[in-house]
């Protein structure tokens, strides 16, 4: 068995997750995605044994395909301009044939292509959630103006808004910005038109006592509330910096159920889902990444080992109940990786590890 990564190398769970596997003495192998050159290249063979190789790793029975982050499908660049587009589609296709061929092998996709691509959608995350049994807040999705008026005036607490997916500006001079959930009152709206250059997400606020990021890894559900000083509408800003503390929580037990039944009518295993603990105690569910960022929870608790557990995880057999815990101790940590890495690479340059803490101008767009 051989763990095969879609990711690049360095990036910032990708690394830290390779070498603690090695280091317990798994074969890991990373794809970055299809793309032109040779290290990106694949190939699928149809006949009486299908056989599928994804760059210079031939993907064999038994291996497990972690479908991290690969990169978007690329063309040669050299390709003449009248045929682009042609090319372009080739490989977005061609990809997919990929992605869907291999929920067919006898190979462990953590998640399947088919079940990432529905559960990404966030319409259908709080639909699901709450058919589950979870609470979720009263949602307007919408690029009409009268519909967001309508669900404001409509709307008895407070209102929020947020974007469907997180985006990074850049300014020539280096500047960053994130885009960000903010809260949204009727004396605050702009202009009808306003609302039709991007739709929105609008949704009831919970008054909240602190948050909570939940980490799903096939049976085990572990929760870890979040806490900002000023108890921020969207802590990721926060946590960028460092200013955020995590303890571990027990996950009340409706909750996990829900979760639980959640992941299978999805149709995943494993994913990173966030919610908010009013001041009743009741948890509402906001959102759910099926490859969230996780390691950031080690960074600021060293007690959680999620990369210990995560290696248990994606080592052991397709749809094990062994607890985690039991095999956890074959991996080293992620702060011995950050203490690695801090010996190793140059002052002046900045650590890869920083990027794994959601709102770092280096992390991953997705949460």
């Amino acid at each position: 068995m051989k763990i095969i990564i879609l990711a690049q190398e360095k990036e910032n769970h990708t690394a830290p997750i390779q070498w603690a596997l090695e280091r317990a003495g798994y074969q890991v192998a990373c794809w970055a995605g299809l793309s032109w050159t040779e290290e990106q290249q694949a190939s699928l063979l149809l006949g009486q044994h299908p056989n599928m190789v994804l760059g210079r790793h031939a993907v064999e029975p038994g291996d497990v395909v972690w479908v991290r982050q690969p990169g978007d499908p690329g063309h040669n660049p050299k390709v003449a301009e009248a045929d682009r587009k042609f090319a372009a589609a080739e490989y977005h296709r061609f990809y997919d044939s990929i992605a869907y061929m291999l929920e067919t092998l006898p190979v462990w996709c953590i998640n399947r292509f088919s079940a990432s691509r529905i559960v990404k959608n966030k319409a259908v995350q709080l639909r699901l959630a709450r058919t589950c049994g979870l609470k979720i807040p009263k949602t307007l999705m919408s690029n009409s103006p009268g519909a967001v008026k309508n669900f404001i005036d409509h709307n008895p607490g407070r209102t929020i808004c947020k974007a469907f997916a997180p985006h990074l500006w850049q300014s020539e001079d280096g500047g960053v910005a994130v885009n960000g959930t903010f809260e949204l009152s009727r004396e605050q709206l702009p202009a009808d038109e306003v609302f039709t250059l991007a739709p929105g997400i609008y949704q009831h606020m919970v008054v909240k006592q602190f948050d909570v990021r939940t980490v799903l890894m096939g049976s085990n559900v572990y929760s870890y509330g979040v806490h900002t000083a000023n108890n921020a509408l969207d802590w990721r800003r926060d946590a960028g910096i460092g200013n955020i503390e995590v303890e571990i929580i027990a996950t009340p037990g409706d909750i996990e159920s829900g979760i639980l039944a959640f992941a299978k009518k999805a149709g995943i295993c494993f994913g990173s889902m966030d919610f908010a603990v009013d001041m009743n105690g009741q948890w509402w569910f906001l959102e759910i990444n099926e490859q969230g960022q996780f390691l950031w929870l080690d960074a600021f608790n060293r007690e959680s080992k999620l990369q210990e557990k995560f290696c248990a995880f994606i080592t052991a057999l397709e749809g094990s109940t062994q607890p985690l815990e039991e095999r956890e101790g074959l991996f080293p940590s992620f702060i011995e990786y950050e203490e690695l890495r801090r010996q190793l690479q140059p002052k002046h340059e900045p650590l890869d590890i920083a990027a794994a803490a959601p709102g770092s101008p280096h992390m991953s767009l997705e949460p």
